[in-house]
């Protein structure tokens, strides 16, 4: 605390009521000042006051403030969390069930009334399940994706039908990556999973391919390289290629010497040589920084291999934007019949005929009309289908020629094994006689033992090569052209074609060819053949414990033991996913608890940082107030004392 000397006698008056007014102005300014520290309660008012502890305020303050809004992200997502476990513990008590009741199910006394109540109570399980998976939180989906308003489920037709995403929000809860803050239909139900998981397309190089997307999707970073013909090098500047057209361009209009390239592509590989197509020395090489030419394999340093270079292995990824002429790695496929696709009772046509692109075939599936969607599998460049509706069969076959087949997507094949049939039960085959008994036209009959069989092709291969069918009036058989399942035709004759199945063997019908609960299924004369045209062999679930649910409660009311059998293991399946998921939210949760007790305790110890930098001691604010104020007194006092000096003083 400055006080000024009081003048000595020598001084001016005008200069000494300076001084004195300064003094008293510096005790009223401090005064002020002490306060306003004591009103406000704060040592630091403004950053002059003390630089050093205003900017370690400042910083102090960010990280409080981070760290309260850490604490709120906190509070938000545990209540997510805690309305997903709510809805998932729903799931499980469904579930757990009809456990209990698909167990009463197969026994073979139950009434037609305790069918029927059992029936119901798969209803309520199904009702609870779709409740749950509708959940929502704050007007957005716990279930059916972030951001989705509208109900993720909804009733068609008896059947159950998904509209929700796989869309999953994320924030900040901490250090580190974002936290999901929710989990899909897809991870607790197994809802919109795929159904069909389609072959490899196998896509070629052409002039259009990015360079991100070659080497199978490993990609070819772009750079300079130089080339030489042995006596002078080029540098040449590939740095903006984006495609392999693009090196192809600019390769093309390089002179060696006087002697121009020719850089040829083919379905795998590009090719540089001289256009003359003579011998010479060829040198090509990264500049510093490069991968270019390493990446191309056409790298080749000092000339020492002779032109052409063949750069090879550089077949891109399958996307979008890959050309149908370049499918089957470059031999393309013809896709002008079109695929159908069935599900349940409904059937679909899809015209593919105008599709010059991957992408076109997935528009033109997912615009279908049927509940599939339709997407790529980047791990190994395939198409796959996920189903959207519950309770019904799937089938992907043909429209009259072989497109299903050339994208990789026919659901029944040829290579489809006999133990995968009946939904994964098998075929039961005779011990001591034939399996299956087909009768042509003209009497003459095949007898079929399928023992040592693996594939529908064993099947199909056995009746072409059967001894008794190889003259002119031979049964024909292949799979149908239209949608799935194998067909057989013979010329017309007295009797229509029969194919039954003797004793216990069930394979006739595990083949489609002869109805459930039947023996023995009879051709028709259709045009100049008598054919019989099977089911399909190999019908797809939906998946999913809505799918699992729909069934049980059919399979309850048709007395379907087998079926119950099967829709148990399912059962434990999807209870096992939804208990899992649940478990995963339950760590989520606990770990988010830790989280933010960990963060509340640091933001307790900023605050209390921040206090010690800027909020004023009162004690010692008030000590100092008071000896301002005797300053302040001593100052008026002096001013009142030296205002009634005269001459007349100093005589």
């Amino acid at each position: 605390m400055a006080i000024l000397p009081v003048s000595a006698n020598r001084t001016s008056t005008p200069l000494m009521n300076q001084r004195l007014m300064f003094q008293l102005n510096a005790d009223q300014l401090a005064l002020q000042r002490q306060y306003d520290q004591l009103s406000s309660g704060r040592s630091v008012l403004k950053i002059s006051d003390n630089p050093a502890a205003a900017n370690r305020a400042l910083g102090l303050n960010r990280t409080i403030d981070r760290g309260n809004q850490l604490v709120r992200n906190a509070d938000s997502t545990i209540g997510y969390y805690d309305s997903a476990d709510t809805a998932l513990s729903q799931i499980d008590n469904a579930l757990i069930t009809a456990r209990a009741t698909a167990v009463q199910g197969v026994e073979t006394i139950n009434s037609d009334d305790e069918r029927e109540a059992l029936a119901l109570t798969i209803r309520e399980a199904i009702n609870s399940v779709y409740t749950a998976g509708n959940a929502m939180f704050r007007d957005q989906q716990l279930l059916g994706g972030i951001l989705n308003g509208g109900n993720a489920y909804s009733y068609v037709d008896n059947e159950i039908v998904y509209s929700g995403r796989d869309a999953v929000g994320k924030t900040m809860l901490g250090g580190g990556d974002l936290s999901e803050i929710n989990v899909t239909a897809s991870d607790s139900l197994g809802t919109n999973g795929v159904f069909l998981k389609g072959e490899p397309l196998g896509a070629a190089l052409d002039y259009d391919t990015r360079l991100v997307d070659m080497r199978g999707g490993a990609g070819v970073a772009p750079g300079a390289i130089e080339l030489s013909g042995g006596d002078s090098t080029v540098e040449v500047d590939l740095s903006n290629a984006s495609t392999i057209g693009d090196v192809v361009d600019v390769l093309s209009k390089v002179e060696l010497e006087g002697r121009p390239l020719s850089v040829t592509i083919s379905n795998d590989s590009i090719e540089i040589k001289y256009a003359d197509d003579l011998p010479g020395t060829l040198a090509i090489q990264d500049t510093k920084g490069s991968t270019l030419a390493s990446d191309l394999s056409i790298s080749n340093p000092g000339g020492l291999k002779a032109p052409p270079l063949t750069g090879d292995h550089l077949s891109p990824r399958l996307t979008s934007e890959t050309k149908i002429e370049d499918l089957a790695f470059g031999t393309g496929v013809d896709l002008s019949s079109g695929i159908t696709i069935k599900q349940g009772s409904q059937s679909f046509s899809i015209d593919l005929s105008e599709a010059e692109k991957v992408g076109d075939v997935l528009i033109a599936i997912n615009r279908s009309g049927a509940d599939v969607h339709a997407e790529l599998n980047n791990a190994d460049g395939s198409i796959q289908l996920r189903a959207l509706r519950s309770g019904v069969d799937y089938s992907v076959g043909e429209n009259g020629s072989n497109a299903a087949r050339a994208l990789g997507i026919r659901s029944a094949t040829e290579a489809t094994t006999l133990d995968e049939l009946g939904r994964g039960r098998g075929v039961v085959l005779n011990t001591q006689s034939e399996d299956l008994v087909i009768t042509r036209p003209d009497g003459v009959e095949l007898n079929l033992d399928l023992e040592g069989a693996e594939t529908i092709e064993d099947v199909i291969n056995l009746i072409r090569n059967h001894p008794n069918n190889q003259d002119t009036a031979r049964v024909l058989v292949g799979l149908n052209t239209v949608g799935n399942g194998i067909e057989l035709q013979a010329p017309p004759g007295a009797n229509p074609m029969s194919i039954r199945q003797p004793q216990l063997s069930n394979a006739g019908t595990r083949l489609g060819l002869i109805p459930e609960g039947e023996i023995e299924a009879f051709g028709e004369t259709v045009g100049s053949v008598n054919q019989i045209a099977g089911d399909d062999y190999m019908p797809r679930d939906a998946g999913g414990a809505l799918d699992t649910l729909l069934r049980l409660e059919t399979a309850i009311r048709d007395n379907d033991v087998v079926e119950i059998e099967r829709l148990q293991v399912r059962l434990d399946e999807d209870l096992d996913r939804a208990s899992q998921t649940r478990g995963k939210i339950g760590v989520w949760t606990r770990n988010l608890q830790d989280m933010k007790a960990s963060t509340e305790t640091n933001v307790i110890q900023m605050t209390e940082q921040l206090s010690n930098e800027v909020d004023a001691d009162l004690a010692t604010v008030i000590s100092d107030l008071s000896q301002r104020q005797l300053s302040l007194e001593a100052s008026m006092r002096i001013i009142g004392q030296t205002s009634q000096l005269t001459v007349l003083n100093y005589l």
